[in-house]
């Protein structure tokens, strides 16, 4: 296994986020809600497209699903 392969999946997790988090906050206030409610549903997005590409993968692996 790639010795970077842990730093390089971090960065390629986290980096976005944070991008997204500082161009909210440079761009709105902490006092208001809007920023807030956006990381709450990229959280949100980002749990849900996880477990349904798990699913997928699972389908896929048993030939429950079938790919043109």
């Amino acid at each position: 296994m790639n010795k970077y392969a842990l730093l390089n999946y971090s960065l390629n997790k986290m980096c976005p986020l944070g991008i997204i988090i500082f161009l909210l906050f440079t761009n709105f206030t902490i006092a208001r809600f809007e920023p807030y409610v956006i990381i709450a549903l990229i959280f949100f997005i980002e749990r849900f497209n996880y477990k349904v590409g798990y699913s997928v993968a699972i389908c896929e692996e048993r030939n429950l699903i079938q790919h043109d």
